[in-house]
């Protein structure tokens, strides 16, 4: 067959070999051996796999920021050369895989068809984005809330349940990206509020879901689909586990950055608003803390609006201490003197009050 490339199959890789089995050595032990030595040297080629993914991923994210008219860009050209090397090592590890028994002939997919069907083959749902994430999302909570707490209770659980658990109610959970939307607004609000323990155990469970969801893509399948054999996949092998932990562990890093920013970000709307409610006065002043440093008799003045009571308070106070606040009550708003009558007291001819 023209064109098609047999050289993979010149390093087919057989445990019970007997060319190199020495007379004095038992064969079944030496198989037993080899078939080991195998077995975790393709484990750690996984583990290498996965790991030069997630770099070429991150460096190609990186490297779209740029578009078409940034390639040029001195940072672009650096990526384009990593993400070029990282993929001539990924396909020269590919090319020179060892092959044998258990990765020449494993079995995909098993299932028994009862009917055929004209219509189209599941696919995996789409990415949404912007409004289309949003849509719907509220009926979603309101309806599923008790099952998604009851998810992101099972944080401490050991993955054997979780994956039970998704398997029964993986249906609803993945359908559409809803319930991910609530766990990450979940970690944020756990972290933001110091209960750095619970977020981990949501972020967990959070992954767990973007990581079917993210495999149904790959695969074009159906996220439901998924479950089965992603958890399969994170129970069993090694460097699968190890890349997953370190995909939560990125994830929970992200989370306690962005819930600094978002407590930030919500003081300082908080303070706008407090700003907006409580204007500061004509000479700059806010208002409630001049009214905080008031004597507590022209504060219970103030809050009865009690004009005699304020003048008796203030003919009561020592002169200096009285043009003192009335002046810094004049700059807050909290004095608004009468223009007819003429200057305030305080500032006729008190530029020594000033020291």
């Amino acid at each position: 067959m023209p064109g098609f490339d047999y050289s993979k199959w010149d390093n087919i890789e057989l445990s019970d070999d007997e060319e190199d089995n020495h007379p004095n050595i038992d064969k079944d032990s030496w198989v037993r051996l080899k078939h080991r030595t195998r077995v975790e040297r393709e484990e750690d080629e996984d583990k290498k796999a996965i790991r030069l993914n997630k770099e070429l991923k991150k460096l190609k994210d990186d490297y779209s920021v740029f578009g078409e008219s940034g390639k040029t860009h001195t940072k672009a050209v650096k990526l384009q050369t990593e993400i070029d090397k990282i993929e001539a090592e990924l396909a020269k590890m590919e090319k020179e895989k060892k092959w044998n028994a258990d990765n020449m002939c494993k079995l995909a997919e098993s299932r028994t068809e009862v009917n055929s069907s004209s219509g189209p083959a599941p696919k995996a749902e789409p990415r949404l984005k912007g409004e289309a994430m949003a849509e719907g999302y509220t009926d979603f909570v309101e309806k599923n809330e008790e099952l998604l707490e009851k998810y992101i209770a099972m944080g401490a659980n050991e993955l054997e349940e979780v994956g039970e658990f998704l398997k029964v109610n993986g249906g609803t959970l993945l359908q559409g990206e809803h319930a991910e939307s609530y766990l990450l607004l979940d970690c944020l609000e756990k972290e933001m509020n110091g209960m750095h323990a619970e977020m981990k155990k949501s972020a967990r469970q959070s992954q767990l879901l973007t990581q079917l969801r993210e495999f149904s893509r790959a695969a074009g399948r159906p996220v439901r689909d998924a479950v089965h054999p992603v958890m399969q996949r994170i129970l069993e092998h090694e460097g699968t586990s190890a890349a997953f932990d370190t995909t939560c562990k990125d994830f929970e890093k992200r989370l306690v950055k962005r819930a600094a920013e978002k407590k930030i970000e919500m003081d300082a709307e908080e303070e706008e608003e407090a700003k907006k409610l409580n204007p500061d006065g004509p000479g700059g002043l806010d208002p409630m803390e001049v009214f905080a440093t008031l004597p507590e008799e022209m504060q219970e003045a103030f809050k009865a609006q009690d004009i005699a009571r304020l003048q008796a308070c203030i003919e009561s106070l020592p002169e200096k201490d009285a043009k003192y606040h009335l002046r810094r009550c004049e700059d807050s708003g909290l004095w608004v003197p009468n223009k007819e009558a003429g200057p305030a007291p305080y500032q006729k001819g008190d530029s020594d009050e000033d020291d």
